[in-house]
Order: C-alpha cells, then structure tokens, then sequence
C-alpha cells in the first residue's frame, strides 16, 4: 500500500473520531509523470511529443504531468524559451511560459535530486491510485539515461548513470512506482535490475527507438477512454501502439516489451544455474559459445549496427543448438522459462530491410551487455553484477581451447535374462585421466537419470543399468576433473526393447463371446502386422517397443470374422494403462443370436501385465569389476 493511501486512511480514522464523517480524496486511476530532457538534439521530437500529449481528449480520471528541459538555439518556437518547466497538460495545451504550473530555470536533468523532486512533487500534488513514470531522452543501456547538454555547474555528468537512477529512487518518498518506461534506447535487464526494488512493471526497448520514440496520442487516449485499465494492461497498450505507429513505414526495426519487477530475481538466479554450467563445460565448448553469441541478434550503437546488447533468451537457444550438451540444455531450458515469466508482453516488427541492417526477428523482450571480451569499467558495480555471475563470466568465457583427452565410452543394450528382449544398458569407459565420470540417460528425448561415477585414468569401468521401459536411449558420458569438462562421448540410438500386450474381447449380442475370430493388430507406419484368435472370447497380441512400433504411431485392429470385416483405428502407445474402444456392427450375419460386435480393446497403451512405470522398477545399478 502506497504512503499516500495509508496517510487518507489515518485522516478517515481521525476525523471519524472527532465526530467529522470526511471522506478523503482517492485523487484520479492514473497519473503519468513525464520526465522529458529535451537539452540536446532531441528538444524538436519533445515539443511533438508533448502536443500528442495535448491532442488527448478530455480526461477526468487521467493526470498528464511533464517536466521539461529544453536546449539553448537549437529549436526555435514562438514565444521560444530555455530552461526547465512543469507543465498539467490539458487538452490543446502548448508548451509555452505561459502555461507552465513553474518555472525551475536551466536545471541538470542528469542530476538524480532532480529526478527525485520532480517525482516525489508529481505524486503529491497530482495524487492517483496509479503512477507510470517515463524517463524521456537518449539511452545507452547499461550506461544509464537522460542526457542533459546544459548542466550549469552540478558534481554530476551530463547521463543519469544506473547508480545516479538508483540514488535518486531510494529517495523517493511514496514508495514503489507502478510503471517505470523508457522513452528512450536499449532498456537493457541491468537497467530493470538496478530499480527492481522501485517499481513493479518496466517498459521499454532492447534496441534503440526511432527518433519520434512513443505515440503519446494514440495511446494515452486509449488510457483515457478506459482509465480503469491495470498497470499490465496500460503497459501493454503502449506495446500495441509503439509497434503499430512504425509497422510497416518505418526505415527501422522495432521492439517494446513489459517485463515483471518481481520475475528478475528468479531470472537471475536461473541465469546463474546457467552460467555455472556453461562455466563448468567450458574451455571444452568455448568455440560453441563464442559461435553462439555471434549468431546472436544484437543491436545498435550510435545508431548503427554493431552495438553490445544481445537478446538474452537468443543467446541462450543459440548455445543449447551448438553446445551439444543435455546438462547444458537443462539449464537453458529453465533460465528460457524465466525469461518468459519475466516478460509480461512483448511486440517487435522486423523490418526485412532496416537502413541501418539491425534487425528485431529474435527479439524477446530482455537484452544485456556482451563485449567481445573482457567488460566496462564501472560494470561490475551494478546490481545486477552484484548479484549475478554474468560480469564474470565476460572475463573468461572467450578464452581456452578444448581439452584432448580421452574417455573411451560405449553404450550398448544386451538382453540379461534371456527372455529375447534388450533390456539392460552396458556402459563401458576408460578416462585418459583421474576425474569423475557425469551420465546422463535420455529414453525417447526425456532426462531419465543422471548418476555419477569416479573415473581412474587407464581404469576400464563397466556400469550395468537395467531398464523395464522400452525406447530408444542416448547416454552422455561428461569426464570432469579439477571443476572443469574433460571429454564429452554422446552415444545415441541404443535401444532397449520392452514387450506390450495388446489385449480386449470380441462379444457378440448381450455379450456373448465370439470364439474363431480373427484379430490382426497392424502398425500402419511400418506396415507390421500380428494375429491372434480369440478363445472364451479374449485375444492377446504381444509385439516389442519400439522395434515393432513407436510412440504415436498409426494402429489398426482388424476383426474377422466368417467373410465379415470390422476395422479400429488409434494411435499407439507403450506408456501403462487401459482404452478401450468399442465397435458396433448391427448387420453381422453370423448367427441369430448376434446383433452386433463390440471390441473392447484393452490395448493401446497398455503394457506387460503387471508392468509399472520403469522408473519404480529402476533395479540397484550394478558395476563390473
């Protein structure tokens, strides 16, 4: 709960209890506070901006509130003015002296007090139950925002840097913003993660905008016209309209994304569990790493191509393609699902031809910094170098070559207790040096178990792993030694064979079992086929997973019976449980007695009987001196 919002409870409550029934004012749904630094060579696209501002029709429940910084000779109006303003925008408002609710003189807009005033006077003056907060000018990412040409004399730089935009939150007094955006370029994730602790939603660009930045018309009328709308659902309606405004017309390509506050913490944490695995695995897939970020889609600098923000959830399938590692794989696959959770919405257009040959197709809403090598000073003060492995994995993830070293790893199935079926794995390796040895077992593409073994250099170990699920297995051999990827053997296709009981009834009318019928199971991918004849009834066909058909694939059971046919199709399956299908023939002529055939097929996905889930059965792994 907002301090303000605590504050008109307390005065309800007091002048409840002075006899005095006041209610308090709850002020507007929302109140945009613009901070526009427009001292530079932006000040002619801030006066567009703030008449779109203007253009807004009546707005009861809406505030619009703009502090602006304007340049010195470089764009002249009529009456002109320098110096630093506020404005209450009203509809078909100008952004002229005699408007402004004041006047602060020529103030640095890159000096954090300033900031902090001019959002701590907007909330108390202009209160509402909902604060989006814009920082309107240039952006350089990870570096910071709002660049002031003009600042007369301030201990600060001419850039809010992260640290200043830090400060000058921790000041504020009202507590967390609802929304904070950037109308300008590359809100990268260390931007979001500095003033996590500040606001609830970001908006904002990976990349950089076009010049005329946001379309404040079109969707602040939206707002104004439903002012009841969420934070999220304001948020992304500027989405639509920022991405609709250059669709199609625009020389560039374009991205905006809402990405959740509360989602970069567990993002940070799956980036490090990331981070730690490549670590691990790297010199080995230091080539595969440097290939990835280079296929990476990454953005402007200066407005050109060439830039050093990268669109993290990019990266990271890039390495998963190119690393062929499934404990790496893992791990991408998690930081991807908490890139997802921390974007709320995301829109890009991708212009096929930009004129300046940056692209947005892979765009997922978050980028990061990503030199070639090394880092930036003053990065690793960051939060989110604070808190993430990221600045140190800049350092050294370039570096190194692939060890050559030796594992000597196979993988084969054998049938252990001569019942015709493959249903053992044999791995077998002989690691070129002391270390451990790191499995991991897939059956059919899902992560089975992932044990772990010593290895001895010149040891030959043999491991036994029984399995009572059929598939088609992969094992990864991993030799670690001294925390670091020795040697990776990716053995794949060995197949473990499981028999599967197809089983129903064939019954006649009123349930009378039909004895001398037919039943063909046919595998409709491969063109397999099996029969049975029913006795009392019943019929059982046994045939092998997955060399006789695989998960998915197109079955048939055919019925014959006399000169008469009856066909049901399905889709196989040898995971356990029971379907039944049930066929119905009225005009069966084989016998007064029967009206109809019915098969119940007990099958499709059924297994040996009294077969459970492999993973319950997974026997005591036995080693082979």
């Amino acid at each position: 709960m907002r301090l303000l919002s605590v504050l008109a409870v307390l005065l309800l409550l007091a002048s409840a209890m002075a006899g005095h029934a006041v209610a308090p004012s709850v002020g507007k749904k929302w109140t945009f506070l613009v901070y526009m630094d427009a001292d530079n060579d932006l000040e002619q696209v801030g006066i567009e901006n703030f008449q779109q501002m203007a253009s807004v029709g009546p707005h009861d429940d809406v505030n619009i509130v703009v502090q602006m910084d304007r340049a010195q000779g470089n764009y002249v109006t009529s009456p002109d003015w320098t110096g630093t303003r506020r404005f209450l925008v009203t509809p078909g408002m100008t952004p002229d002296p005699g408007n402004n609710v004041s006047d602060l003189g020529e103030i640095n807009m890159a000096d954090p007090k300033n900031l902090t005033d001019f959002v701590n006077w907007g909330i108390s003056q202009y209160p509402a139950q909902h604060y989006f907060l814009v920082l309107w000018d240039h952006g350089d990412g990870w570096q910071g925002v709002v660049n002031d040409n003009d600042p007369p004399g301030s201990q600060y730089p001419h850039q809010l840097t992260a640290a200043a935009l830090r400060g000058a939150f921790q000041n504020v007094t009202a507590g967390r913003i609802d929304v904070i955006g950037n109308d300008a370029c590359r809100m990268t994730l260390e931007i979001d993660y500095q003033l996590a602790d500040y606001a609830d939603y970001f908006v904002g660009s990976e990349k950089d905008e076009p010049f005329a930045g946001w379309p404040y018309d079109t969707w602040l009328s939206t707002v104004a016209a439903n002012p009841s709308m969420s934070p999220t659902e304001v948020a992304s309606t500027l989405v639509d309209k920022y991405v609709e405004s250059y669709q199609g017309t625009s020389e560039y390509s374009v991205a905006l994304s809402v990405v959740s506050a509360a989602a970069l913490s567990p993002l940070v944490d799956a980036l490090n569990g990331f981070l730690d695995e490549l670590s691990s695995e790297e010199p080995y897939f230091t080539a595969e790493v440097v290939r990835a970020r280079d296929a990476t889609e990454h953005y402007e600098i200066n407005g050109r191509a060439g830039g050093l923000e990268y669109d993290l959830y990019d990266f990271v399938e890039n390495v998963i393609r190119l690393a062929p590692s499934r404990r790496i794989e893992r791990v991408g696959t998690e930081l991807k699902a908490a890139i997802e959770a921390a974007v709320v919405y995301e829109r890009h257009w991708d212009n096929p031809t930009p004129v300046n040959d940056v692209h947005a197709a892979q765009a997922h809403g978050i980028s990061l910094y990503f030199p070639s090598t090394g880092g930036a000073a003053g990065y690793d003060g960051l939060a989110f170098s604070q808190d993430s492995r990221w600045d140190e994995f800049l350092l050294t993830y370039a570096m190194g070559t692939r060890p050559q070293v030796a594992a000597n790893a196979t993988a084969t199935s054998v049938d252990t207790n001569a019942d015709g079926y493959l249903d053992t794995l044999i791995l077998a390796y002989e690691p070129g040096m002391d270390g451990v040895m790191a499995l991991d077992v897939y059956r059919d593409g899902a992560h089975v178990v992932s044990p772990q073994h010593a290895a001895k250099a010149g040891r030959a170990d043999v491991v036994r792993y029984p399995f009572s699920a059929g598939g088609v297995y992969e094992v990864s051999f991993y030799l670690f030694a001294a925390g670091s990827l020795k040697n990776l053997t990716i053995v794949a296709n060995v197949v473990v064979q499981q028999p599967i009981l197809f089983r129903g009834r064939v019954l006649g009318s009123g349930g009378v079992p039909v004895n001398g019928a037919s039943v063909t199971l046919a595998n409709l991918a491969n063109g397999n086929t099996a029969t049975a004849v029913t006795k009392g009834g019943e019929y059982a066909i046994v045939v092998t997973y997955p060399t006789w058909f695989r998960d998915g694939d197109g079955m048939e059971l055919r019925v014959v019976v006399w000169d008469r046919e009856a066909r049901l199709g399905f889709n196989a399956s040898a995971g356990n449980g029971t379907v039944v299908h049930d066929l119905y023939l009225n005009a069966l002529d084989i016998g007064a007695w029967i009206a109809a055939l019915a098969i119940l097929a007990a099958v499709a996905a059924a297994g040996v009987a009294g077969t459970v889930y492999f993973w319950r059965r997974l026997r005591r792994f036995k080693r082979i001196p």
